[in-house]
């Protein structure tokens, strides 16, 4: 909150409130706004002159995912290197059924593998939880024969 409250004011044409600039870097920006229920965290790209913001994103006080999208907006990191919630959670069950599957690997294949958990672990601190819930409740098997 200190660095909120130290941050200057952003300027931008029919923007009202008391938004606070964050990060400003190659035409994308991560403001924050204060509100009665927390900091809502937005980010936008700049107007052509500069003078006003396109394309909003409102991230209520999930600052983390603000961050990856000022990063992914200003060029910072591709698009391609983030992997989604689900995706981190398929990759986090197929390294277990590796694991599990009594497979030879070495010791450095295992220690790999089980860094890879650890980080999805704290990039999705609910994977295992959803990784349970999918185990109690599979999905269905496609019937391909019509219903009448």
């Amino acid at each position: 909150m200190t660095l909120l409250e130290q941050a200057p004011p952003l300027q931008a044409q029919s923007l009202t409130g008391d938004y606070r600039l964050l990060a400003d870097f190659n035409g994308a920006v991560l403001a924050a706004h204060p509100t009665r229920l927390g900091v809502q965290f937005v980010t936008w790209d700049w107007s052509f002159d500069r003078t006003g913001l396109n394309q909003g994103n409102y991230f209520q006080e999930n600052y983390a995912g603000a961050k990856q999208d000022f990063a992914i907006r200003a060029g910072l990191i591709s698009k391609q290197q983030i992997f989604n919630q689900e995706q981190l959670i398929e990759i986090y069950r197929c390294c277990s059924d590796t694991l599990d599957a009594g497979y030879d690997l070495t010791a450095e294949q295992e220690k790999c593998m089980r860094g890879v958990q650890e980080q999805i672990a704290i990039a999705a601190p609910d994977a295992l939880e959803r990784i349970r819930e999918q185990e109690q409740h599979p999905m269905e098997p496609y019937n391909q024969e019509p219903i009448m």
